[in-house]
């Protein structure tokens, strides 16, 4: 094994055990959302006549995504903070072995997020017809729909890593300059009452996009914020700061 592959796999086991902790907190996120927002639905919908009346109410776990994704935001910004950098230094370590490093365990948490929350869904399910007297139509599930739960399942990881990737841009220019979290609270601001925002949220997360077009649009958001993001914390490095 090359002194490169050792140091990766060294802050690699270092990394994981600083942020171990934050797996157990998402969990704690994920009961929390499922408790306030999925128990009580995600949408309703109702028919009725004289003689009758029929109420609809959709359960998914998008209340869970939602806290899901300021978990991984929250830890994409963690990894750029100073004094998680000096967490590393016993360790043998280069701007470039850092990055990957990072990049490697935003993956692993993007990915341990999808897996939980598309397990909830069934878990969900499992409580709503142990514990209620609701007649109960599943959904799309891995075994009526099997490649539709795989496209979703991709789809959640796909959006977790972006919103991880623009956690880790916005913490690194954090760490140059604290104004930078200003300039990015008035993009967002100004973003969300555009027109541009109402166009990608049309044509890329409606609710049935083409899945092509969105997985590429967000993988360039993906490589473009690592990239960015990634020479920055080089620079920062060899400058020492």
């Amino acid at each position: 094994m090359s002194l490169t592959m050792k140091a990766i796999k060294s802050q690699l086991k270092l990394k994981l055990t600083v942020h171990a902790d934050m797996l157990v907190y998402l969990i704690v996120l994920q009961i929390i959302g499922m408790i306030l927002f999925s128990f009580s639905g995600s949408g309703q919908m109702g028919r009725g006549s004289v003689n009758f009346s029929l109420k609809f109410i959709i359960y998914s776990p998008a209340g869970i995504f939602m806290l899901s994704v300021l978990w991984i935001f929250y830890v994409a910004i963690t990894l750029t903070r100073k004094e998680t950098r000096r967490e590393i230094l016993p360790y043998i370590r280069t701007p470039k072995i850092n990055s990957i490093t990072d990049i490697i365990i935003l993956i692993y948490m993007s990915a341990f997020l999808t897996f939980t929350i598309m397990l909830s869904n069934y878990l969900l399910y499992a409580i709503l017809i142990l514990f209620t007297k609701k007649e109960f139509v599943e959904g799309m599930t891995i075994f009526n729909e099997p490649k539709v739960f795989f496209i979703n399942t991709i789809a959640v990881f796909i959006v977790s890593m972006v919103i991880a990737a623009i956690g880790y841009l916005i913490g690194t220019l954090i760490q140059i300059s604290k104004l930078f979290l200003l300039v990015f609270i008035a993009l967002f601001i100004g973003y969300n009452s555009s027109k541009l925002s109402m166009f990608i949220g049309n044509y890329f997360y409606d609710q049935n996009p083409n899945f092509l077009p969105f997985a590429i649009f967000n993988i360039v958001i993906i490589t473009f914020c690592l990239f960015i993001a990634n020479v920055i914390g080089s620079r920062m490095e060899v400058k020492g700061t």
